[in-house]
């Protein structure tokens, strides 16, 4: 693909008209760290707002950094960008050299003495030449595994020397973070830190006001439906009290005002119909609820005519557009968990849905943005996964369509870095579509980078955070960043959870229950 220009109003737009005042506060510096994780306040428990960094974590470390070679993005004005920028990401293997942006306090980093400012250019006698993320990944995973050693090469002021960094000894299973006990106790802590964040049932506001924190308390939900029967139940009722009376509650974002539309309740219903639909699955499938049914309903009548589905209703949005295949996945995947729970979906709104689908793919099953002039035949693994996932649970095994689409899945399973908007997203969905696919394509997900990846996300709480990709350090915004950790720890587990050794989440995978 030739690079192109483009004038594309970004999320960032969304993220100055939508964030919480108290979200939207700076944090401060000691000289020593800034407050954990970016730029926030104590307590603010969102992002920092339109310059709010994204930046590499450095797993256990304790440390985030930027790419010591990129201009670092200055304050913005606007969500307005002008971005150039060619088909080809080139190759997903970190910034040759780290500059130090933000140290956790107490972390073993920081404990080691290591400063903001200086520049990680190798790790245990690796230089980073060839990319930092595997390297480093690997000396982590060694190091818990091993002796709770790693020495650092940086440089300060100019000048090379080495530090020597203390970790937690795990044992022998810490190099394989994806399987056995590991697996477990990271998906453990993060469900026990997203716990200890949970507020009035839900989660503080961020991107989407209201309707994100509907977004990012469904999401925590379905993590805590990873854990044992019972162990977070109480989470669980008031997340799911919580998502019902906010999702009726009138969102004034919704009528932001202008000629675009900002209704984006669309998001909070899909998310609820597969929360509460596996929610209900879980406490053994009886006859679907009220709420269960007005959800279902809401979703059908919210179809446009054309078969796809738009942020919410009301027209067009800032963007100019309506339908988003990524969107018309979650719908699909919401509709058929709730019909698996006993629900009545419309079979006219289900074939319509997937028409559309099929209207936006290429000849690979590959699930395009949407049918508009340049939306079509561009797939990614996100739309694909998900759009595959509900065609399983709504009956359509045999249809060609979902053929081409698994055959399409199966090949590019790992390949999260060809999605859009939000990488954590593509990571989830592609996750749950390794867990229905089965042992193979855990391997290749995990192979992929993403195990890789799941290790540089830990952070010394528990969280598991975000990190910038081609498209994010391009446009100078990520989605991911923007939503905040609640986001993608809840994100993360849900895909630990189901890549587990016993299967969860009957509905969302398809499984037989």
């Amino acid at each position: 693909m030739t690079s192109f220009v483009r004038s594309i109003l970004v999320l960032g737009l969304v993220v100055a008209a939508f964030l919480t005042p108290a979200a939207a506060q700076k944090g401060k510096s000691d000289g020593k760290h800034e407050r954990w994780p970016f730029g926030l306040e104590a307590g603010s428990g969102g992002p920092g707002g339109l310059d709010a960094r994204d930046l590499f974590n450095l797993g256990v470390l304790g440390a985030k950094a930027w790419d010591a070679e990129r201009p670092e993005p200055g304050p913005r004005a606007s969500g307005t960008r002008t971005v150039e920028r060619s088909g080809d990401a080139g190759p997903d293997v970190g910034p040759k050299r780290l500059v130090v942006r933000a140290l956790f306090g107490g972390g073993p980093a920081q404990k080691a003495g290591l400063r903001l400012g200086d520049v990680l250019v190798g790790v245990d006698g690796q230089s980073f030449a060839e990319g930092s993320f595997a390297p480093l990944a690997k000396a982590l995973q060694r190091a818990e595994a091993v002796d709770g050693k790693l020495v650092l090469q940086i440089e300060r002021d100019g000048k090379p020397q080495d530090l020597a960094i203390k970790l937690k000894k795990l044992g022998a299973h810490a190099e394989a973070p994806t399987t056995g006990k590991l697996r477990q106790q990271l998906l453990d802590e993060a469900l026990d830190w997203l716990a200890a964040r949970q507020q009035g049932g839900g989660f503080p506001e961020t991107l989407g006001g209201s309707n994100g924190a509907v977004v990012q308390t469904c999401l925590a939900g379905l993590a805590w439906l990873g854990a044992p029967k019972g162990k977070y139940k109480s989470q669980l009722d008031s997340a799911a009290a919580f998502v019902l009376r906010t999702l009726v509650a009138p969102n004034p974002l919704a009528a932001a005002g202008g000629d675009a539309n900002w209704d984006q309740t669309t998001w909070g219903y899909a998310h609820a119909a597969i929360f509460l639909g596996e929610l209900h699955l879980a406490g053994g499938g009886r006859k679907p609820s009220a709420d269960l049914q007005r959800i279902a309903d809401t979703l059908c009548t919210r179809q446009e005519l054309t078969g796809g589905y738009g942020h919410g209703p009301g027209g067009k949005n800032a963007l100019g557009y309506i339908e988003l295949n990524i969107l018309a996945a979650y719908v699909a995947c919401g509709l058929s968990v709730l019909q698996q729970c006993g629900c009545k979906v419309d079979g006219a709104v289900v074939d319509k849905l997937f028409g559309y689908s099929e209207q936006s793919a290429g000849g690979d099953g590959g699930v395009g943005y949407a049918t508009g002039e340049g939306q079509k035949g561009h797939g990614n693994i996100g739309r694909t996964a998900g759009t595959w996932l509900a065609a399983l649970g709504l009956g359509r095994a045999d249809h060609p369509f979902t053929a081409k689409m698994g055959d399409y899945v199966k090949a590019h399973i790992a390949d999260t870095q060809g999605g859009h908007a939000s990488l954590q997203q593509h990571v989830l969905l592609a996750g749950l579509a390794a867990s229905a696919l089965g042992k193979d394509a855990v391997t290749a997900f995990w192979n992929g980078g993403h195990a890789r990846d799941l290790t540089l996300a830990r952070a010394v709480d528990g969280s598991l955070q975000s990190r910038p990709w081609h498209e994010s350090l391009s446009m100078q915004s990520n989605t991911d960043v923007s939503c905040g950790e609640v986001w993608t720890t809840a994100s993360w587990a849900i895909v630990l959870a189901a890549l587990g050794d016993k299967p969860v989440y009957p509905g969302w995978c398809a499984r037989k229950r």
